[in-house]
């Protein structure tokens, strides 16, 4: 087993991989393919570029370390490979690997396995998703979600009949329990004295962990922390963290190694705290951990309140509906027919119905009927005591049809009426939407692995990671052999182009941000000769690292039907030229008799009829001479071309007397027509024949529109007659044959340059040509470039 390491994708011998260098191209994902045997250490056979930023080694250390992949891949993480293999060959499974920096990360698999029927080894190809920041991530969800089960537990709870003390702590342990801390309490503040003193409440402590009386808080006269404890802010963090005050907590409780306080805020006033402490590490709260432990505060509050004076129950309820009302969730009461009694501000946003509305819907009106079902049988558990809190993720059909996905927590309360349900409502739609195109995005490169027919490839830092394509059709070498470098790619191309090719591939790998496209040969296997079109760039990826990437097509086909199209025109154009020249001698043998019959013609009117014959041999004699211009237009494709050296070339060529070219183009380059040195001769041309005795300057300059380039052309004479404004560029207009500006919009329409005449800055005629974006590039000098 060899790994090669060169500008090419990493393969190894006697396995080859185009499927797996081509995928492992097209994702960041984790694209492998292994050896376990039956005894002995497990080889990589293939790993993927991306083992760079996932674990932090480079592929090419699984083959100067071969023990590292055990390192990586304990024995029983080898085995479960084996063990969830069905007889399809196919398994999924999770592995924990050890990082470069010591560090685990999670990687979800997907594998084929097949088993070596003479070794028993088992083969894998996979690719592994590196799902590690995705899982802290839910962990962080979930974490506010256990919370937010818990306010809605303890929104319930204090709505129900009961003792209060056991009410609240209930509350407590769910609390705890949600957020998974070492220790919970809840401490209110007596103000009576002439110092606030605190006093516990409730307790809970997580199993193991000895609860007692939280010393920096039980009985403290606050003295120096009064300022923080009672300014309503909460307080959160690591102890080291947290100045004085955390000094001040972990000479109280060495064991506390975190902390989080959140105020009950009754009247405006700290009347107390919720507290949790975390023993076990430090633990950084969360925001979203924060605000559902706040909202859990606000209720606490609420409920203290209404206990503490049942005379002022109006009041209370007013305060535990603002907490209802303001929660970033939508929450809803409904009673034991499901019929909605009260939604909060954020569910009538949610599902675009007024608050009273709402009231005249049951929760199956504006459920999606595919999902009605489910959601009853849910709540049949929970109204039957089967279920505590019941959790599902439905949709609900918006006002106006609209439909949007929600995460749904429900749990039963005791209302005045009855029996009845909360739930609270959070709006998942972009994270449902996020899935769609996720999926939508692997069926689009499952389908390109399937349809494309050419050859890519892909250098990180100059070693290759990637090739894939029709290797075998476009070269006759096979994948591994191309893969290998043997025979190298720059082998592959004819001599003829080899060093143009080669040295612009130098300057591409030199100059980041570069790219460039081109038609060259190669040499197949069996000594034919096939034409490829090549596009390849150098960027920078995000990482820093230098990516080169390549895609090659075979051309060989177009190429010969374009050689047989400029056969073909060569010889229309050699019957053109022949049987102009023909025309040409009878023209000049009429001449000649009519120079003749106007020496014998003594009659005035036959002399009249001798001059306009004369005028007609002179007119087709220029028509003759425009087809000679016509016909190469379009005969050799567009290039780009310097547009100040043009405008002087055609001025020169023209070289009118007496007219001075002001030429204030610089630094553009427009793709056109070879023939655009003779556009510019024409306009020059037209403005010596008709601009009048007066005309002496020739003023050209441009400018940039709405993506456009904009080349305006003036001089200072007569000016265009207004009658032969809108259609001087047809057919037969204007004072001459009608046909120089004709050819001229001709000329540029092959790569759709637009031309407009007007009255220009001088008083004399004006061109504006106007060309497309894409076909125009400023900020270019006097280099020679590749097309």
């Amino acid at each position: 087993m060899t790994i090669i390491h060169d500008r090419n994708p990493v393969v190894m011998e006697g396995y080859p991989a185009p499927y797996l260098t081509f995928f492992a191209e097209k994702t960041d994902d984790l694209v492998y393919r292994l050896r376990l045997p039956c005894r002995g250490a497990p080889e990589a056979l293939f790993i993927s570029g991306s083992v760079r930023s996932i674990l932090g080694y480079a592929p090419g250390d699984f083959s100067d370390d071969p023990s590292l992949l055990t390192l990586l891949l304990p024995e029983n993480d080898r085995s479960v490979f084996r063990d969830l293999a069905p007889e399809d060959g196919e398994c999924a499974c999770t592995l924990h690997l050890r990082a470069k920096d010591g560090s685990i990360r999670v990687i979800e698999t997907k594998n084929a396995t097949i088993t070596d029927p003479e070794t028993g080894d088992l083969i894998i190809e996979g690719i592994g998703r590196d799902v590690t920041e995705t899982i802290e991530r839910q962990k962080e969800i979930a974490s506010r979600d256990r919370i937010l089960e818990a306010v809605g537990y303890a929104a319930s709870g204090f709505l129900s009949q009961g003792d209060w003390e056991s009410r609240i702590q209930t509350v407590i342990r769910r609390l705890g329990e949600a957020a998974d801390t070492s220790r919970t309490y809840l401490y209110l503040i007596d103000w009576s004295g002439s110092v606030p003193v605190a006093c516990l409440k409730g307790e809970w402590a997580a199993s193991g962990t000895y609860a007692g009386k939280p010393d920096h808080l039980d009985g403290l006269v606050y003295g120096g922390a009064l300022p923080l404890l009672l300014c309503g802010e909460t307080i959160a963090g690591p102890l080291r963290d947290l100045g004085s005050f955390g000094e001040q907590v972990t000479k109280a409780s060495p064991d506390t190694q975190s902390i989080i306080i959140v105020p009950i805020i009754i009247r405006g006033r700290v009347s107390g705290f919720i507290g949790f402490d975390e023993c076990r590490n430090e633990r950084v709260w969360t925001p979203p951990e924060i605000q559902a432990l706040e909202i859990a505060a606000r209720i606490i509050a609420a409920a203290i309140k209404r206990d503490d004076d049942h005379l002022a129950l109006a009041g209370s309820e007013n305060r535990f509906r603002g907490i209802f009302e303001h929660s970033p969730l939508g929450m809803v009461l409904t009673g034991p027919d499901y019929m909605i009694m009260e939604a909060n501000s954020a569910f009538s946003r949610m599902i675009g119905y007024s608050r009273n509305e709402l009231l005249f819907f049951s929760f199956r009106d504006i459920t999606h009927p595919d999902d009605i079902p489910g959601n009853e049988r849910g709540l049949l558990d929970l109204m039957q005591g089967k279920l505590p809190i019941y959790r599902v993720e439905k949709r609900y059909i918006r006002n106006g049809g609209g439909v949007f996905w929600a995460d749904v927590t429900v749990a039963p309360v005791t209302l005045p009426t009855g029996n009845g349900y909360i739930a609270m409502i959070r709006d998942i739609s972009l994270k449902k939407e996020a899935e769609r195109r996720l999926a939508e995005s692997e069926e689009m490169h499952r389908s390109f692995l399937q349809h494309f027919h050419g050859i890519v490839y892909r250098f990180v830092e100059g070693e290759p990671v990637f090739l894939h394509g029709a290797i075998t059709e476009i070269t006759g070498y096979l994948p591994d052999e191309i893969g290998a470098g043997t025979p190298s790619w720059s082998s592959l191309i004819h001599p003829d182009d080899a060093p143009g090719i080669i040295e612009r591939y130098t300057t591409l790998y030199d100059t980041p941000g570069d790219r460039f496209s081109t038609d060259y040969r190669i040499i197949r296997r069996d000594g034919s000769i096939r034409w490829v079109h090549e596009v390849i760039k150098h960027r920078i990826g995000e990482t820093g690292c230098s990516i080169i990437e390549s895609s090659i097509v075979d051309i060989t086909r177009r190429r010969e039907m374009e050689e047989a199209l400029s056969r073909s025109n060569e010889k229309l154009n050699l019957l053109q030229s022949v049987t102009r020249h023909d025309i040409f001698n009878q023209l000049n043998t009429l001449s000649a008799y009519t120079e003749l019959m106007k020496d014998l013609i003594t009659d005035p009117q036959a002399g009249e009829y001798c001059a306009g014959l004369e005028a007609t041999i002179e007119r087709i004699h220029r028509i003759s001479a425009f087809t000679q211009d016509y016909q190469k237009v379009g005969v050799h494709g567009p290039a780009w071309q310097d547009l100040r050296e043009v405008i002087n070339r055609g001025f020169g060529a023209r070289s009118p007397d007496g007219i001075t070219l002001e030429n204030e183009v610089s630094g553009y380059e427009i793709y056109a027509d070879p023939l655009l040195e003779k556009v510019l001769y024409n306009l020059v041309d037209n403005s010596c024949k008709y601009g009048g005795e007066l005309v002496s300057r020739f003023h050209v300059f441009c400018h940039e529109a709405e993506g456009e380039l904009c080349i305006c052309l003036e001089d200072d004479g007569d000016g265009i007659d207004s009658s032969l404004m809108n259609h001087i560029f047809e057919y037969g207009a204007g004072k001459g044959t009608g046909l120089g500006l004709f050819l001229i919009k001709e000329i540029l329409s092959i790569t759709g340059i637009g031309i407009e005449s007007g009255t220009g800055t001088l008083g004399g005629a004006a061109f504006e040509i106007r060309v497309p974006d894409g076909r125009w590039r400023g900020g270019v000098y006097n280099t020679s470039r590749a097309s």
